[in-house]
């Protein structure tokens, strides 16, 4: 009895307040390292939870190199290494071999993740992708297709093709949000969309469910072949009608929450998730603490989410007086905000502290996080802190502590109670960092000349999040990658009153 009054308050108290635009997804790797715990917690929802074992689509050959999590991470660690290095190389780039010697280094880094977060996706997800998706649910649609598939279910497994009475009642009724996952994995009628692989993982899913549930099937009795393209079909069905019902729903967002030896990587820029507004957060606990406070603050019609007054900042420019081209690119766009600012000069303490706690947004453009001007101490110490960007190397990683919790500059942000807070996770160029933030700036409507943009209509203009605003900002980068894919966001949406 107390284990489900447990089970209901934890339910009632962080779950159920979750926004029902929003989705949260725990991500944990398992003590043995060899397999990921993915649980997504949605409003009214009961936790669906996927264990997926990281070898599973490992080759018989024993020649062959296994993607693990050690194999993974390592090289992580070093396309940050080298990356790091040559983000500071100071090589003389005065002559026309030695600048092309380090966009070549450069680009093979950034090819080197790329490839290192297509085979997470493949390798490690496989056909779970679709737990991320944000795709437009329709429960008219999901039935029809919820009636597809198990039509097809029941074509083609043997336990299903029994007749009588006991057979019938045998057959197990799938959770809808295992069906959630196929019609997640991408929109089926685009013809350049290769679902084979994927749909054969969650098939080979299914009839395990089933097998767990007691519906027995031999696996060499299916044609799995023919299902793959029999629930392609399905889907194929179910994407056509979504469209011809037009719009798509708005304000969709996804928060992960990442164990200590998940944060390291950029989530974020996988390709199932590229395009997509997603955060991240530290806990449950921490994104209670969020909601609750923009509940107090939401006005009727308000998206869901954090709303500050777009007059109410303040910014640090080049502190250091080293980032000639960053001051060159802010310093017009800047003062025409009328924010109070700090340029080319250091900042003392207490001139951060009052802006952290007296304004609605704070912009750091200088190195790193900015941690030599402030005490991690006086930071968590603050009873209200800003929206913040951290425009420097490594603002927002994370120090890995081995069996403890890891610490740095993002966590004591957040324990402030920052909404939310644009850092990066390795270092990175400047000239680059300084597109992506200029056109995110724009994309969220911070600075003039913003893109064309898909969100909340409020009046003749539309209203991104700064969630969403930094997924379009991403795309001003050359090296979508090494500089664009270190750019995250701690916290929720966040959008302008």
């Amino acid at each position: 009895m107390t284990f489900s009054n447990d089970n209901n308050r934890f339910q009632q108290n962080y779950i159920d307040i979750i926004p029902s635009s929003w989705t949260t997804i725990s991500i944990a790797l398992s003590d043995s390292k060899d397999e990921l715990s993915i649980t997504k917690f949605q409003a009214n929802h009961g936790p669906f939870v996927l264990r997926l074992p990281l070898g599973r689509h490992n080759s018989m050959d024993p020649d062959e190199d296994v993607f693990g999590f050690e194999h993974g991470r390592s090289e992580l660690l070093e396309i940050i290494k080298l990356t790091n290095e040559s983000a500071h190389d100071a090589r003389d780039m005065t002559t026309k071999d030695a600048r092309e010697a380090w966009w070549n280094e450069r680009e093979l880094l950034d090819a080197r993740l790329r490839d290192l977060l297509e085979n997470m996706e493949k390798v490690w997800l496989g056909g779970f992708t679709g737990i991320f998706s944000q795709h437009t649910r329709r429960s008219d649609l999901s039935a029809r297709f919820q009636k597809s598939f198990h039509n097809i279910l029941d074509r083609h497994l043997p336990s299903r093709r029994k007749s009588g009475k006991k057979a019938v009642a045998s057959r197990i009724t799938l959770d809808l949000q295992i069906l959630e996952l196929f019609i997640g994995l991408g929109d089926a009628t685009d013809e350049e969309l290769d679902l084979s692989e994927p749909l054969a993982d969650l098939l080979n899913f299914v009839v395990d469910v089933l097998q767990f549930n007691g519906e027995q099937n031999e696996y060499a009795e299916i044609d799995f072949d023919l299902m793959v393209v029999e629930t392609q079909d399905a889907l194929r069905g179910y994407h056509a009608a979504v469209h011809a019902f037009g719009d798509a729903e708005t304000g969709k967002h996804t928060i992960l929450i990442l164990d200590k030896d998940l944060h390291a990587f950029p989530w974020e820029s996988l390709p199932c998730m590229q395009d997509q507004a997603v955060s991240r957060l530290p806990s449950l606990s921490s994104l209670r603490d969020r909601i609750l406070l923009h509940e107090e603050e939401r006005a009727e019609g308000d998206t869901p989410g954090h709303y500050i007054h777009r007059n109410s900042g303040s910014y640090i420019l080049n502190p250091g007086g080293d980032l000639r081209n960053t001051q060159a690119m802010f310093a017009k766009p800047l003062q025409s905000l009328m924010f109070d600012g700090i340029v080319r000069q250091i900042p003392k303490e207490e001139e951060i502290k009052a802006a952290l706690m007296r304004k609605d947004l704070y912009l750091y453009f200088g190195h790193g996080s900015g941690a030599q001007y402030i005490r991690a101490k006086e930071i968590r110490r603050l009873d209200k802190c800003a929206v913040t960007w951290l425009m420097g190397c490594s603002s927002g990683a994370l120090a890995n502590v081995g069996e403890f919790e890891p610490y740095g500059p993002a966590l004591n942000y957040m324990q402030a109670g920052c909404p939310a807070l644009v850092a990066t996770l390795w270092d990175v160029t400047d000239k680059d960092i300084d597109r992506f933030a200029k056109s995110a700036f724009e994309e969220w409507g911070l600075f003039e000349g913003r893109g064309k943009g898909k969100g909340k209509k409020m009046g003749h203009e539309e209203k991104l999040s700064l969630v969403e605003a930094v997924s379009r900002g991403r795309e001003a980068c050359n090296l979508r990658y090494l500089n664009a894919a270190a750019v995250v966001v701690y916290g929720v949406p966040v959008y302008f009153r």
